[in-house]
């Protein structure tokens, strides 16, 4: 595993500042009211030798001026990151999509990508009614499962199940290829799903390539659409603006063939990204596009994919959004709905995805002692279910509340966060970390 960004990010911001090591760790002192910190322990944290602990990441956010959730990020090891050539790959994929959904161009060679090969040899099995409705039901098999367990645990058997039905078309010719292209984008995007909800950003980037350079060969406008947010869905922590242009070309193709759930959905992934990224007026637009739309949503219209969208789950990214725009009062009523934190068929992932705004919503408004006991159960509740999604949220939390004064109920959920969201793949917390 590679060692994580965090070291560059603190060395290349001191040195802008005109800071010396000694000088970083005097200021973090004075900020903490201790003496802990030394010149040797900044220079270990720069060479990625030790990792700083929650407190400490939100003590450097403070002297360095940095935003919390930047030095999260950066402190994520990245054995699995996105890397940049496979964004921008997947960005120039979307712009084909886009030409090809607007404007009706051929579209783009199937082996574009690398990752839709036909195979070499002679078709044996013919593909037909029957087999078509098998990839069906192991569609909706995993989405069953989506529903009760995270990425940790779901995304081998998802991404086993996508490859499997690959190799089937890469064999197929002609009509029998085309009946299998839309299952198998399907499975494409729900392996990319799986593996960003285990903390693979590198293997769902992969995923959504591959299903979108299948939804374009289809001509699945409105499925290309859902893989593009799903995919700026992934990347709108790590690279806010990049996952912004992607939602936003997911819109544009969508806007005529698309269903209002699926186009309020892509309007809530392009604000929530724009929020991520300092932009709020385009947020607010965002938002206000949503809220159209999802006046218009009816359930049972929408594409089978989007079984889960529902009134209560657009009101709830609208408040995650307002979280991350920083307005917590207006968010609150949108979050502590009930439901949202004992969800529906007992989707673990979902309580602890909305706990964790919650919490950061309270936080915001000076509840501090709920914020921790709201997050407290978001942590566990990201652990029983194996999202890696989830436990950054809490994750999250903790930074911020460690520059508060600490109370008992912050500590305990430091300490708690740490314990629990170690045993995740893909988490921050491991050994060398202070």
């Amino acid at each position: 595993m590679s060692r994580p960004p965090l070291g560059g990010l603190i060395a290349e911001t001191r040195r802008r500042r005109g800071y010396s090591q000694t000088r970083l760790a005097a200021l973090l002192c004075a900020a903490a009211g201790v003496t802990t910190v030394t010149r040797h322990e900044v220079s270990r944290w720069e060479r990625g030798d030790r990792l700083p602990g929650a407190q400490w990441l939100a003590w450097l956010a403070l002297v360095l001026d940095l935003p919390p959730a930047l030095l999260t990020t950066a402190a994520r090891p990245t054995g699995s990151p996105a890397p940049t050539d496979g964004v921008t790959r997947l960005h120039q994929l979307a712009e084909q999509w886009l030409r090809h959904t607007v404007n009706g161009d051929t579209a783009p060679d199937h082996t574009a990508d690398g990752s839709a090969r036909i195979a070499s040899g002679r078709l044996l099995i013919r593909p037909g009614g029957d087999e078509v409705a098998g990839f069906d039901r192991q569609i909706a098999e995993l989405r069953r499962m989506d529903d009760l367990v995270g990425g940790a645990d779901l995304a081998p058997i998802a991404h086993r199940r996508w490859q499997q039905a690959a190799d089937r078309l890469h064999r197929a010719r002609g009509a029998d290829r085309r009946r299998l292209l839309r299952p198998v984008t399907e499975l494409a995007q729900l392996a990319g799903w799986t593996a960003a909800d285990a903390g693979d950003r590198a293997a769902a980037l992969r995923a959504y390539r591959a299903g979108l350079v299948l939804a374009t060969e289809a001509g699945g406008t409105a499925l290309g659409g859902h893989v593009l947010g799903a995919a700026s869905h992934l990347l709108c922590d790590a690279d806010p603006r990049a996952a912004w242009r992607l939602a936003r070309i997911a819109a544009a193709g969508t806007r005529r063939a698309g269903s209002p759930g699926l186009r309020a959905l892509l309007a809530h992934r392009a604000a929530l990204a724009a929020a991520r990224a300092g932009d709020g007026r385009a947020a607010a637009d965002g938002l206000l596009v949503a809220r159209r739309l999802g006046d218009r949503v009816r359930p049972e219209q929408e594409p089978s994919w989007l079984y889960w969208l529902d009134q209560a789950e657009l009101a709830a990214m609208t408040g995650r959004c307002l979280v991350a725009l920083d307005r917590p009062v207006r968010a609150l009523p949108l979050l502590e709905q009930p439901g949202l934190r004992r969800p529906r068929r007992g989707q673990p992932r979902t309580g602890a995805v909305y706990a964790g705004w919650y919490a950061r919503a309270l936080l915001g408004v000076g509840e501090v002692e709920q914020a921790c006991a709201v997050g407290a159960d978001a942590a566990v509740e990201a652990v029983r279910a194996g999202s890696v999604r989830a436990a950054e949220q809490t994750r999250e939390l903790s930074v911020r509340l460690a520059a508060r004064p600490q109370t008992r109920p912050i500590r305990e959920l430091s300490e708690l966060i740490t314990q629990l969201t170690s045993y995740l793949p893909g988490s921050s917390t491991r050994p060398g970390v202070n």
